[in-house]
């Protein structure tokens, strides 16, 4: 199973280093803040994939940093705790679909169905060194209910597909540090190549490199500017098989 980074959020340090320690045995990468401004400093530091973050925090409501949290990032599976009343918890985040609820005391078998929930979810990492096409293509998947990732080089698209359970991979062949050619053929000899689809301004300039992705069968290969409902197409189509 693939590791999940993890993010616990509570100021009940007991509460908050045994649920750690129950997580990292299960060999996920656990984080612990103990309040809400450490939280959000540290969901803004790096990307998590679930955070367990209680309701009553001493210097914020968990609610507040769960808000802070979604604008930076809508993928990430934010778990509120709560020992108080679930209805008004509910009404709190209605504006945040992505939010659940754990009723504390809770049992941990219900952590580790929550995770396994999150490992089993289908993630497009897109590789673009272009932040306005990344981030326009991976805000219009993620309004299709595609959880997508965002890699600006090669080595971090590399990297992404090798810690993170991505099923599709949409790979530009021309980013810094290593080129798009050189992620796939990377991947394929750790054995950890994904369904790809190859995106290029520069069909002519890139028709070698091209030819050499299918004839390793990369998945598919689309030529900028694209319509986004075919990219959503090819990848629906590729995660319902």
């Amino acid at each position: 199973m693939s590791q999940l980074k993890v993010l616990v959020v509570d100021d009940n340090h007991d509460l908050a280093d045994g649920l750690a320690m129950v997580l990292e045995d299960e060999d996920h990468q656990v984080t612990i803040a103990y309040n809400g401004a450490d939280a959000v400093d540290e969901f803004n530091k790096g990307s998590f994939d679930v955070v367990f973050l209680d309701v009553k925090l001493p210097d914020m409501s968990g609610v507040e940093v769960s808000q802070k949290m979604h604008r930076k990032d809508a993928n990430t599976r934010v778990v509120m705790m709560t020992g108080y009343r679930v209805e008004q918890l509910l009404a709190d985040v209605a504006d945040n679909a992505d939010v659940e609820v754990l009723r504390k005391p809770f049992e941990i078998n219900r952590v580790l169905e929550i995770l396994n929930q999150v490992k089993k979810e289908s993630i497009v990492l897109i590789a673009d060194d272009d932040q306005d096409f990344a981030e326009g293509l991976s805000d219009y998947l993620t309004e299709h209910g595609i959880k997508t990732m965002l890699a600006k080089d090669g080595r971090a698209a590399v990297d992404g597909v090798l810690s993170n359970p991505v099923e599709v991979l949409i790979l530009d062949l021309r980013m810094p540090v290593m080129r798009g050619l050189e992620v796939y053929l990377e991947l394929k000899q750790r054995g950890s190549a994904v369904k790809t689809i190859v995106v290029t301004g520069f069909a002519k300039e890139e028709s070698d490199n091209i030819d050499v992705l299918r004839s390793m069968s990369v998945t598919g290969c689309m030529f900028k500017p694209f319509n986004p409902d075919d990219m959503l197409h090819a990848i629906e189509q590729i995660i319902a098989s």
